[in-house]
C-alpha cells in the first residue's frame, strides 16, 4: 500500500516557482518604486526651490519698483513733508501695493525704523524696534537696512490660525528725501509658498501617480502569484499523477497481480519508468511460471 507523502512535489514546486518568479519581480518593483519616489522628490525639490528663488526675485523687483515710483513722486512734490504724504491718498496707494496674493509693501523711516505706511493701520507710526523680541528674524532684516542699505531674508510669521509660515522680505531705499529730510525705506514681503503652490499641487499629482503605479505593481504581483500557483499545480499533477498511478500498479504487482495493466501514454522520462515496470512485470511472470513448471516436473 502506498505511503502517505508529507511534503510532496507540489509544495516543493510551488515554493521553488514562487521564489524564481516573485523574488526578481519583487526586487524590480521595489527598486522601481524607490527610483520613482527619489526622482519625483528630487524634481519637486528643485522645482520648489526654483519657484521660491523666482518669487524672491519678484519681491525684490516689486520693492525697487515701488521705491522708484515714490522717488519720482517725492521729487515732483518737493515741498511735502512726511505728514503731508501720510494724508496724500495718491502717495498712500503708491506706498502700499499688493505683492502676490497676500503680500504687500510698507514704508518706514530708513534711519529710525518708524513705519509710516502699512496695510495694517495699527502698525502705522509704530517704532519697529518693538517687534525685535517678538519677531527676531524680521528685525534682523530690518536692522540691516537701517542707514539706507538693501536688505533681504526669510522670517517666520504666525497666521491668525496659529500656523507658522515662512515669508520673504526685501528692503530698499527711496533715493529722495521728503521736505523735512526723511529718507524712506520700502519693504516688500509675502508668503513664499504662494509662488511654490503650483509645485505643491504637482507634488500631489506625482504622489497620486506613484501610488497608482504601485497599486498596478501589486496587481501584477498578485496575478503572477496566482499564475505561478496554477502552473505549479498543473505541473505537479502532470508529474505526480503517473508516479502515483505507477506506485499503485507496483502495489498490485507486489500482492501477486501480475496481470495489472499499466496504461500510461508518455514521451518523457515517465515512459522509461513505464517500460522498466512492464519489463519487470513480464520477468516476474516468466520467473513464477518457470518456478511452477519446476515444481510440477517429477524428480528422477
Amino acid at each position: 500500500m502506498a505511503e502517505k507523502v508529507r511534503f510532496g512535489m507540489f509544495p516543493k514546486l510551488l515554493i521553488f516557482s514562487l521564489c524564481i518568479a516573485l523574488i526578481p519581480l519583487g526586487t524590480i518593483v521595489y527598486f522601481s518604486f524607490v527610483n520613482m519616489s527619489t526622482i519625483g522628490e528630487l524634481l519637486l525639490d528643485q522645482g520648489k526651490k526654483s519657484l521660491e528663488d523666482l518669487g524672491a526675485k519678484v519681491i525684490e523687483e516689486k520693492a525697487k519698483s515701488v521705491a522708484k515710483q515714490l522717488e519720482i513722486y517725492i521729487k515732483t512734490h518737493p515741498k511735502k513733508t512726511i505728514t503731508d504724504l501720510q494724508k496724500d491718498e495718491t502717495f498712500k496707494s503708491l506706498a502700499v501695493q499688493p505683492v502676490g496674493k497676500t503680500g504687500y509693501t510698507a514704508v518706514q523711516d530708513c534711519e529710525t525704523a518708524v513705519n509710516y505706511f502699512h496695510i495694517n493701520p495699527k502698525i502705522v507710526n509704530m517704532d519697529l524696534h518693538k517687534l525685535a523680541t517678538k519677531l527676531p528674524q524680521f528685525w534682523k532684516i530690518m536692522e540691516r537696512s537701517l542707514g539706507g542699505h538693501d536688505s533681504y531674508g526669510y522670517y517666520d510669521w504666525e497666521d491668525p490660525d496659529g500656523r507658522i509660515r515662512k515669508k520673504f522680505m526685501y528692503i530698499t531705499t527711496v533715493k529722495a528725501k521728503t521736505a523735512d529730510g526723511v529718507r524712506l525705506g520700502i519693504a516688500a514681503t509675502t508668503y513664499l509658498d504662494e509662488f511654490s503652490m503650483p509645485i505643491v499641487k504637482w507634488e500631489r499629482t506625482v504622489s497620486t501617480f506613484i501610488q497608482r503605479k504601485l497599486k498596478q505593481f501589486y496587481l501584477i504581483i498578485a496575478i503572477t502569484t496566482v499564475a505561478v500557483v496554477v502552473a505549479s499545480l498543473l505541473l505537479a499533477r502532470a508529474i505526480t499523477r503517473p508516479i502515483l498511478y505507477l506506485a499503485h500498479v507496483a502495489d498490485q504487482i507486489s500482492t501477486g497481480n501480475l496481470e495489472a495493466e499499466i496504461d500510461i501514454k508518455s514521451s518523457d522520462e515517465i515512459s522509461i519508468l513505464v517500460t522498466a515496470m512492464k519489463r519487470m512485470q513480464r520477468s516476474l511472470a516468466l520467473a513464477i511460471k518457470r518456478l511452477k513448471e519446476r515444481r510440477l516436473t517429477p524428480k528422477r
